[in-house]
């Protein structure tokens, strides 16, 4: 409500701002020509500055606040009746996604897919295959926009599955497309039974001027589990967010 009220003071400000140079205008006559520019090039600096104050507001108001949930699964698809053998679900929701929404639930913030510019196949061997051409070739897949600024939030926890020992190429291009400093990354992952393969020091190494919190690697067939519920609750307590 504050921010609101903020807005609008703001809003008014430019309204007498553009009221004002109407005024100017007017004695402008009686005004030396470098003068009236002057004051011209004043008003519309003003005008500038105040938008761009308000921009900056609403864009703060739009955020939920100050913590940001990603996930990228091969379910992550523009179809949304997609269901996929290669990766573990638990009604009708991939491993990835499952975590994600207790996260979610537990912390709040807004929560967002990491979704591939070209769909994924759906079957196990094939999307074997195609993350293993991926990898073997370094591929950068590009993904769709996300609708917000990742960079913006103060938190952001990054899940995804493991894809051949490491973190699936999308999610390279992802770090390369953001620069993290001063945010806080907390990555989550799935797997078969490599834990986080070594992902959370890759992340580091992606993004150095981040803090990177400790991560939490859990089997994807025990998603949908209470226990692995509970495990990921108590991982959230330990991590101190306040």
């Amino acid at each position: 409500m504050q921010i609101k009220k903020i807005t609008a003071v703001l809003l008014t400000l430019i309204l007498s701002v553009s009221l004002a140079a109407c005024g100017s205008g007017q004695t402008a006559a009686e005004s030396p020509g470098t003068e009236k520019q002057q004051e011209e090039a004043q008003t519309e600096e003003d005008e500038v500055t105040v938008i761009e104050t308000v921009q900056a507001i609403q864009d703060t108001e739009n955020r939920s606040n100050d913590i940001l949930i990603l996930y990228f699964s091969a379910n992550n698809t523009k179809d949304v009746d997609a269901i996929s053998s290669a990766t573990p679900m638990t009604d009708g929701t991939s491993s990835v996604e499952w975590i994600a929404d207790i996260i979610h639930e537990n912390v709040g913030g807004d929560i967002v897919p990491i979704i591939p510019s070209v769909d994924y196949p759906l079957l196990y061997d094939d999307l074997a295959d195609y993350a293993k051409e991926e990898a073997d070739n370094d591929e950068r897949p590009t993904f769709e926009d996300l609708g917000v600024d990742p960079t913006a939030y103060k938190t952001v926890f990054i899940g995804y599955p493991i894809w051949w020992y490491t973190t699936p190429k999308i999610l390279e291009t992802f770090f390369e497309t953001y620069d993290f400093s001063g945010v806080n990354i907390i990555p989550f992952n799935t797997h078969a039974g490599s834990r986080d393969g070594g992902t959370y020091s890759l992340i580091k190494e992606r993004e150095p001027d981040a803090t990177v919190f400790p991560g939490l690697a859990v089997r994807g067939e025990d998603a949908g589990k209470d226990d692995t519920r509970n495990t990921v609750m108590q991982w959230l307590e330990q991590l101190d967010l306040d």
